[in-house]
């Protein structure tokens, strides 16, 4: 493919996501709540069969790590995992306060998990990953703590401004990662003894290790391992699953016991391998609920 091509393609994609944007937003505003993810659920579906890529990638994937369930299940997890994807985008984008009660359930367990790392006084790293609404997990914690999320800036605009809005009115604040005062806003969360949400589970730029996931290497962030090292953070996992009627449940586990040598590189590689396995976990027991169509082995050691 030519430069120029490769060029044509980013400005269709990106101008394609600023339309798409600006629909959503306008499809909030008029659709009811049910009909919308309905409809998110129709899109997703759609979705696996005109994006021949995806579909092959998660079909590869999900045949990697499921190779004795047979290719009848394989593909059905897959058309499943895109029509979660597409009912997560749309019920985020309609989601409010008042529906955030009506359909997502806090588990009392999972209250009492992020209490006892907050009694800590320290604040609380909390990481998870793409599986169940991970929008929708976050306002829920939000909902009863203060909690920030790190995340990177996505182009275009008009798609990162959205869904920090998005964010913003659900009680969820965003520190975009490399912006200036991030630094600083990261170590206020832990001087203010909040929650920091952090996702783990995507081979992305950042400083990384390979671990273990799913019976392969892949590079996983290793920021929630180096604050929670650095600032003596309680580490928590918090994550979400549907229901069949579209509710969501949010589960917590932790806080864990962290290795804690004279070997900062160790311990780093090694925490971070602990809460790849703990996450890795939860997505087995929902497999249709994680994002299969992302290229999470991309890189090798």
């Amino acid at each position: 493919m030519t430069a120029w091509a490769v060029k044509s393609r980013k400005w269709f994609h990106r101008f394609s996501l600023g339309w798409i944007t600006k629909l959503l937003r306008l499809f909030s505003k008029v659709v009811p709540y049910r009909l919308g993810v309905w409809g998110g659920g129709l899109l997703g579906g759609i979705a696996y069969y005109v994006l021949p890529r995806q579909r092959n990638r998660a079909l590869k994937h999900l045949t990697s790590v499921f190779a004795e369930k047979g290719q009848a299940w394989i593909r059905r997890t897959a058309r499943r995992s895109f029509v979660h994807l597409g009912k997560t985008m749309l019920e985020t984008t309609l989601m409010t306060p008042r529906r955030l009660f009506q359909y997502v359930h806090f588990d009392d367990a999972a209250r009492r998990v992020f209490r006892r790392a907050l009694d800590q006084g320290r604040g609380v790293v909390a990481f998870t990953g793409h599986i169940g609404n991970w929008e929708l997990t976050a306002a829920a914690v939000a909902a009863e703590f203060s909690l920030s999320v790190v995340a990177a800036p996505l182009e275009p605009h008009e798609v990162n401004d959205m869904i920090i809005d998005l964010r913003t009115g659900l009680g969820v604040r965003t520190i975009v990662r490399d912006r200036p005062g991030a630094a600083r806003e990261l170590i206020r969360v832990f001087k203010e003894n909040r929650v920091l949400g952090i996702l783990i589970d995507q081979d992305t730029d950042v400083d990384g290790a390979f671990v273990d996931f799913m019976g392969r290497p892949a590079w996983t962030p290793t920021a929630a391992a180096q604050m929670a090292i650095k600032f003596g953070t309680p580490v928590v996992l918090g994550y979400g699953h549907r229901d069949r009627k579209n509710n969501h449940t949010v589960t917590a586990e932790g806080p864990f016991e962290l290795m804690c040598t004279n070997d900062k590189e160790k311990d780093i590689r090694e925490n971070t391998a602990m809460f790849t396995k703990k996450l890795e976990d939860a997505i087995l027991k929902h497999p249709e609920q994680w994002v299969w169509m992302h290229r999470r082995w991309r890189r090798q050691p």
